[in-house]
């Protein structure tokens, strides 16, 4: 799929941050599939050093039951002391195939803040790679995926560790509903130059169906002796006590749950920027809870 992409994309969205250049306002790119249409866009992201920049950038479909394909890619790119903010919205409808490779390279003391919202497609194949290859650089990585019906969402995600000096800290939630099934395989990769490595990766899944499965891989290959290292992994179902405080207090059962799953996921959305791209995300994900929670 990565070839196929590289052989037949045609367009996409490019975001270039000359040096020292501070984009203030965040930036937000919207691509739309038309149902049965097929998308291979690339996305790429380069900021200069010392540059700074924030960007959504959101997928949707025409409509709530459009079939498509999307084989995209995406490339961010963040020189020497540079900073980048990138939010990826995936809320493509449940009829779409969804395949993705996307890869970040962070230079020396440079900072990546990169957030995935896995809401939509019928099935999802993304490997999300994060290669820090100069001292000092850090990258923290977040996702957040809902699924409910029959979908299938997996996701890789890769922190490489090349240069010595660097953080990377990895969070992802998911929430599932009905049959769905969430797959999620982390890995953290420690070259042996990386000394003084500072790496984690969590993830943890809320099922709130009993034919709902998560499947959680973390890893970790480390060949450098001078390092922090940690991973851990949860699976569990509906705190059944914290609903029924909520509803004690007078919130029916459909509220009670929608605020408990808001809560679960809250660790995740408060860590989104500023400026109108929090508050975009979490509104996408309260619609989808209104209509199944």
């Amino acid at each position: 799929f990565s070839a196929l992409n590289a052989a037949c994309w045609g367009g996409g969205i490019l975001l270039y941050v000359p040096k020292n250049v501070r984009v203030e306002l965040p930036l937000h790119a919207l691509s739309v599939l038309t149902d049965g249409g097929t998308d291979t866009g690339k996305i790429i992201a380069i900021l200069e050093s010392g540059a700074e920049a924030t960007l959504l950038s959101e997928t949707a479909s025409t409509a709530s039951d459009a079939t498509g394909l999307h084989c995209g890619s995406i490339e961010l790119i963040v020189e020497q002391g540079a900073r980048l903010r990138y939010v990826n919205l995936q809320n493509w409808s449940n009829k779409v195939w969804h395949f993705a490779h996307q890869r970040a390279v962070v230079d020396r003391a440079a900072q990546l803040q990169w957030t995935i919202g896995a809401l939509g497609a019928r099935l999802a194949k993304v490997n999300q790679h994060v290669a820090l290859v100069g001292q000092d650089a850090e990258a923290q990585v977040n996702g957040v995926m809902f699924t409910q019906g029959r979908q299938h969402l997996t996701y890789n995600t890769h922190q490489h560790h090349q240069a010595p000096y660097c953080r990377s800290d990895l969070l992802y939630k998911s929430a599932l509903q009905d049959d769905s099934r969430t797959v999620w395989r982390g890995m953290i990769q420690v070259d042996e130059a990386a000394q003084r490595t500072d790496a984690y990766q969590t993830n943890r899944n809320l099922l709130l169906s009993n034919d709902a499965r998560a499947d959680s891989l973390p890893n970790l290959e480390i060949e450098a002796d001078d390092v922090k290292c940690s991973h851990g992994a949860t699976v569990g179902e509906l705190d059944a006590d914290a609903k029924f405080y909520l509803m004690s207090r007078g919130l029916d059962r459909v509220q009670a749950e929608r605020l408990v799953v808001l809560g679960f996921l809250g660790e995740v959305l408060a860590r989104l920027p500023l400026g109108g791209v929090g508050e975009k995300v979490t509104r996408v994900i309260e619609e989808k809870l209104a209509q199944h929670v």
